[in-house]
C-alpha cells in the first residue's frame, strides 16, 4: 500500500508506504516548487531502479565481473504512444552474448512487466 497525501500547497504531495516518505512535486514551469520527482519521474525511476536491481542479482548470480549498473530511462513517443526508453551501462567485462542476454533480462524486471501488460485502474472516491 502506498499513500499520497496533498494539503493546499501547489503542488507537493507526501508518499509513504508507512516506512518511508518521498516528496512528488511538479516542476516550477508546471506551477509546483520542484521539491522532488515529478510524477512521471518517479515512474521512470521506479522502471530504472527496478531494471538496475534486476540485473544486480542476475549477474551476481552468474559471477559475472560488473562493477556498476547504470541504467537511464527517458520517455519518447513512437506510433502516437508513450514508449520508455531504456539505457544501461554495465561497468565490467561483459560479451556481447551476456550484454544482449542482460537486455532481455532488464525486461523481465517486475516493473517492466507491470508497465508492458495492461492493467486496469479503477477508483472509488470516498
Amino acid at each position: 500500500m502506498v499513500k499520497a497525501t496533498i494539503n493546499k500547497a501547489h503542488y507537493a504531495c507526501s508518499v509513504t508506504n508507512g516506512s518511508h516518505e518521498v516528496i512528488v512535486d511538479e516542476p516550477i514551469e508546471l506551477g509546483g516548487k520542484d521539491k522532488g520527482f515529478a510524477p512521471k519521474g518517479l515512474l521512470m525511476a521506479s522502471l530504472a531502479s527496478c531494471v538496475a536491481i534486476t540485473l544486480r542479482m542476475y549477474v551476481d548470480r552468474k559471477g559475472w565481473a560488473v562493477d556498476k549498473i547504470e541504467v537511464e530511462v527517458n520517455m519518447g513517443i513512437e506510433n502516437a504512444e508513450d514508449v520508455f526508453l531504456e539505457e544501461i551501462t554495465c561497468t565490467g567485462n561483459l560479451t556481447d552474448d551476456q550484454k544482449q542476454r542482460l537486455e532481455v533480462i532488464a525486461s523481465k524486471c517486475p516493473v517492466s512487466k507491470i508497465l508492458t501488460v495492461g492493467h486496469e485502474v479503477r477508483s472509488k472516491v470516498l
